[in-house]
């Protein structure tokens, strides 16, 4: 199914993604992969409207860009080295054992509960 056009004329921003709708509906309709134009990056523009901002325009270089890709093309995998699985923890089977971990304060004597006279020291226990 086409996709009709905007009833107001497209802006520039606007019209570049109604023709990328338009040919992407289009190509599925057909069951193929719709055809991409290239890009290709305005340098000289560019360039200008750096200088123009008070910026200078610097660009890489393509052949250094390829000598750098093909050198890590060129390097060797490292070698894979099987992570080492942790042993198989052994679940115990026996009884459960309850363990008492509270104590019953009520009877003990604790050091700021005491009473000291002036004439007693305190003895720590």
């Amino acid at each position: 199914m086409p996709i009709e056009p905007l009833p107001t004329a497209p802006t520039s921003v606007q019209a570049p993604l109604a023709v990328a709708v338009d040919r992407a509906s289009a190509g599925s309709a057909r069951g193929r992969l719709p055809q991409v134009t290239p890009f290709e990056l305005p340098l000289a523009q560019l360039a200008q409207i750096a200088e123009g901002s008070g910026l200078h325009w610097v660009n890489s270089d393509a052949e250094r860009i390829a000598q750098a890709q093909a050198a890590i093309a060129a390097e060797p995998l490292p070698a894979h080295t099987a992570r080492e699985r942790p042993s198989a923890v052994v679940l115990d089977d026996g009884p459960l054992v309850l363990v008492e971990t509270r104590r019953d304060l009520a009877g003990m004597s604790l050091p700021f509960e005491r009473v000291a006279l002036p004439d007693q020291a305190i003895s720590p226990t």
